[in-house]
């Protein structure tokens, strides 16, 4: 098993480079698609969950178009196509036996919404959507264009940076990584504060303050220009998802109890997916990394149950 997750990088069918990191088992038929929160790439060091180790699963953490070192989507092509086309050809690059794959999506904090994106595309879209058995979303994100009172329980901190203000100004991604810098180290205090800054800043769930307005500022690394907040508002969603949407494909919903941007939001989700559950975590923005093991093992304990239900036979 291989555990090496230095970045690598994919020349796509129109000329784009993508970034991507992975561990464990290529020649698995699992495979596990992480997306990447505002400040993540797929450069971190990776580190198999104990339950995925145990399915020999593949876990490959992509770069979003426009971070780091991927290339920006094409002006020609909305958010959606892009993330769809860039994922087949991501997973058929390195599974070319798709037909065998069970295929789990999951995200944290800004990456929630590619991953629920991948999860509800439609199947002529985004055919590999056929193989997905589970999604696991962290402390995640509503989608503000069905979901109207997504700012109903934010602080007023976050209404501001991920609210209408900023929904319409861009804030370069240094101001709000400074900002992330000042406000978590002034909660957790001296050294151990700014060390757990670099943690939050750098880690896969990304970052709570900011998170919308950083999506068209400066990327990671690179120089790239992130998805604008402007598509995640327009972001297609899964209302009245199909049978084939639902049936067999659970979805765990991982919420942070005393997150800043409120409970709404998770909640919102878990009242409008079929087959989802709720778990909520103890702590702020990131609590749900700590308890992500358990997170996955409860996850595939749900897939195993859905594919083994009546309705998905």
């Amino acid at each position: 098993m291989s555990n090496d997750s230095e970045e690598k990088y994919l020349t796509l069918a129109d000329g784009r480079t993508l970034a991507y990191a992975d561990a464990g088992d290529p020649s698995s038929s699992v495979v596990v698609i992480f997306l990447h929160g505002v400040f993540g790439t797929g450069s971190a060091p990776l580190s198999l969950s104990p339950a995925l180790v145990e399915k020999n699963a593949h876990q490959i953490v992509p770069t979003l178009a426009g971070w780091g070192y991927s290339s920006p989507r094409p002006s020609s092509q909305n958010y959606a196509d892009t993330l769809t086309s860039d994922m087949t050809e991501l997973i058929t690059h390195l599974h070319p036996n798709t037909a065998d794959l069970d295929i789990y999506v999951s995200g944290g904090s800004y990456g929630s919404v590619p991953a629920q994106m991948l999860y509800g595309a439609p199947f002529d879209k985004f055919p590999l959507g056929r193989h997905i058995r589970g999604c696991l979303i962290l402390a995640p994100f509503s989608p503000f264009k069905w979901h109207k009172g997504y700012t109903k329980s934010m602080t007023w901190a976050n209404y501001i940076s991920v609210g209408p203000p900023y929904a319409r100004v861009p804030v370069p991604a240094s101001s709000a990584h400074h900002h992330i810098r000042v406000v978590y180290a002034d909660e957790h205090g001296g050294q151990s504060g700014r060390h757990a800054a670099q943690v939050y800043v750098r880690g896969s769930a990304g970052g709570a303050r900011g998170v919308c307005a950083i999506a068209r500022g400066a990327g990671h690394r690179g120089g790239g220009v992130g998805a604008s907040d402007g598509e995640r508002h327009g972001q297609e969603h899964l209302e009245d998802l199909d049978k084939d949407h639902t049936s067999g494909r659970p979805i765990l919903i991982a919420a942070s109890t005393n997150d800043e941007l409120g409970p709404d939001m998770a909640s919102w989700l878990k009242e409008n997916y079929a087959n989802s559950r709720l778990k909520w975590v103890p702590g702020k923005h990131v609590s749900t990394l700590y308890e992500v093991d358990n997170l996955w093992a409860e996850l595939l304990a749900m897939a195993n149950e859905s594919a083994s239900s009546p309705a998905a036979l």
